[in-house]
C-alpha cells in the first residue's frame, strides 16, 4: 500500500512541474493567410488574425465607421449651391379666352461673401475629424481584442493546470482513503487530503468560468458566433526589451500619431471655420431676377430686372458666432487634455511593461526554475520517508501557486505591451500587420 501511495504522490509532484512560456515560433506571416479550422469546425486564431477580424467584423466598429460616410455626405451637400432658383407666377383671375393679366418672375439668391467656400472647408475638416475618430475607435477596439486574446490564452493555461491537478488529486485521495482505513496515516492527514481535493475542484470551476468568460468576450469582439469552437495559436509576436524603450521618444511618436488628438485638433479647426461661416452668413446675399408682366388689356408683356438685398439689422448671427467660437475653444482645451493624457498613458505603459517583464523574469529564474530542479529531490525525499503527506501537499500547492502566479505575471506583461502599443498608436488599424520588435518570446 505504501508503494501505491508513493507512486501516486510522485505522479502528483511531477504534474506541477511548471509549464513554460508558449513555444517560440517563427515571426507570424499570417497577414496573407485566412483564419481556418484546424480540426473539424474548430477555428484557429493567432493574434494578427484576431486584429484583422476585429477590423472587418466588430459590430461596434462597423457602426462607428458610418460616421465617415455621414461626414462625406455633409461635404457633398456643402459643395452644392445653398439656394435654388425661385420661380413665381401670379394670375389675378382665370380668363376664358386665354391668359390675360399676369406677373411672373425668376430669381436667384447668390452668396457673394465666400460662404460656400467656407462651408466646404468646414465640411472637409468634418471629414478629417470623422476619419480620425474612426481610427481612434479602431485603435481602442483592436487593443481591447488583443488584451482579451492574451487573457483567453492565459486563463486556458490555468484551466489546464487546474484540471491536471484535480485528476492527480483524485488518484491521491483514493490511496489516502485506503491508508486511512488501514490506519497507516492519521485522520488529520486524511482530512487534509479531502480538503485539498475539494479546493482542486473549486479551482477547476473557477478557472473554467474565467476561461469561458474571456473566450466569449473575444468572440464578441471578433464578431464570430458564441458557439464557434476556438483554438488560440501560441506563436505570439515578439516583445521588445524594456531597456530599449524610452518614454520621451515614445511620447513624441504618440503625439504625432494618436488619432484622438488629431480628431480634437480637426474639431477645433472645424468650429473656427464654422464661426467664420456664421460671420459671413450675416452679410447680405444678392438676389437677382427677371420679371415679366402683362396688364389685363392683353397687350405685349413687359420685362424687367429685379435686385434685392436683405438688411442685416436685427439678426447678424451673433449667437451662432459665439456658439462656434465657444465650441472651438472647447475642442482646443480637449486637445490639450488628450495630449496630457497621452503623456501619462505612455509613461505609465512603459513603467508597467518594465515592471511586468521583471516580474516574469523573477518567476522564470527564481521561482519556476528552482521548482523544476527541486522536483526530483521532493520525490526522493517522499520515497525515503523523509517527508510526509502534509509536506507533500504543502510543497505541491506552492508549486501550483507559483505556476498560477507565473501566468498572471505573463498576462500582465502582455497587457502592458498592448497598452504601450495602443498608447503610441502602434496597433494596426488599417492592415493586419503589426510593428516588428526585438524578439523576446517569454
Amino acid at each position: 500500500m505504501r508503494r501505491f501511495l508513493v507512486g501516486a504522490a510522485c505522479a502528483a509532484a511531477a504534474s506541477v512541474a511548471p509549464m513554460g512560456a508558449p513555444a517560440a515560433g517563427a515571426q507570424d506571416t499570417i497577414s496573407t493567410r485566412r483564419a481556418e479550422a484546424s480540426a473539424g469546425d474548430t477555428l484557429t486564431l493567432s493574434l494578427p488574425e484576431v486584429q484583422r477580424l476585429v477590423l472587418r467584423g466588430n459590430p461596434d466598429l462597423l457602426a462607428e465607421r458610418q460616421e465617415t460616410a455621414v461626414a462625406r455626405a455633409e461635404l457633398r451637400q456643402a459643395r452644392l449651391p445653398a439656394f435654388n432658383p425661385q420661380a413665381e407666377l401670379e394670375l389675378p383671375a382665370a380668363a376664358t379666352g386665354g391668359v390675360g393679366q399676369f406677373e411672373a418672375s425668376l430669381s436667384q439668391e447668390i452668396e457673394v461673401a465666400g460662404q460656400r467656400s467656407l462651408r466646404g472647408r468646414a465640411a472637409q475638416l468634418g471629414v478629417s475629424r470623422a476619419e480620425s475618430t474612426v481610427r481612434n475607435a479602431a485603435r481602442e477596439t483592436v487593443a481591447e481584442a488583443s488584451a482579451t486574446y492574451f487573457e483567453a490564452f492565459s486563463t486556458r493555461q490555468q484551466l489546464r493546470l487546474a484540471e491536471a491537478t484535480l485528476a492527480l488529486n483524485e488518484r491521491l485521495l483514493s490511496a489516502v482513503r485506503i491508508q486511512a482505513r488501514e490506519g497507516e496515516i492519521s485522520a488529520l492527514e486524511a482530512d487534509l487530503a479531502e480538503i485539498d481535493y475539494g479546493r482542486s475542484r473549486a479551482r477547476v470551476l473557477s478557472s473554467r468560468r474565467e476561461a469561458t468568460r474571456a473566450e466569449q468576450e473575444l468572440k464578441r469582439l471578433v464578431g464570430i458566433a458564441p458557439g464557434q469552437p476556438l483554438r488560440l495559436a501560441e506563436d505570439f509576436p515578439g516583445a521588445p526589451v524594456p531597456g530599449a524603450l524610452h518614454a520621451d521618444s515614445l511620447i513624441a511618436v504618440a503625439l504625432a500619431r494618436r488619432p484622438d488628438l488629431a480628431a480634437r485638433s480637426a474639431a477645433a479647426e472645424q468650429f473656427r471655420a464654422l464661426a467664420g461661416l456664421a460671420r459671413r452668413e450675416a452679410l447680405p446675399n444678392l438676389r437677382v431676377g427677371v420679371v415679366a408682366e402683362r396688364d389685363e388689356d392683353g397687350g405685349s408683356p413687359r420685362f424687367g430686372v429685379g435686385v434685392g438685398v436683405p438688411i442685416p439689422v436685427l439678426n447678424r448671427n451673433q449667437g451662432r458666432v459665439a456658439e462656434q467660437q465657444a465650441r472651438a475653444e472647447q475642442a482646443t482645451l480637449e486637445a490639450r487634455a488628450v495630449e496630457a493624457r497621452i503623456r501619462t498613458q505612455v509613461t505609465e505603459a512603459v513603467r508597467a511593461y518594465a515592471s511586468a517583464t521583471e516580474e516574469v523574469e523573477v518567476y522564470e529564474s527564481t521561482v519556476l526554475e528552482p521548482a523544476r530542479q527541486s522536483r526530483e529531490r521532493l520525490e526522493t525525499a517522499y520515497r525515503s520517508g523523509k517527508i510526509g503527506l502534509t509536506t507533500l501537499l504543502l510543497v505541491r500547492n506552492q508549486l501550483l501557486d507559483a505556476e498560477t502566479g507565473y501566468w498572471d505575471a505573463w498576462l500582465a506583461r502582455r497587457r502592458a505591451l498592448v497598452d504601450l502599443q495602443s498608447a503610441t498608436a502602434g496597433l494596426a488599424t488599417d492592415t493586419p500587420d503589426i510593428p516588428s520588435a526585438q524578439a523576446d518570446r517569454s
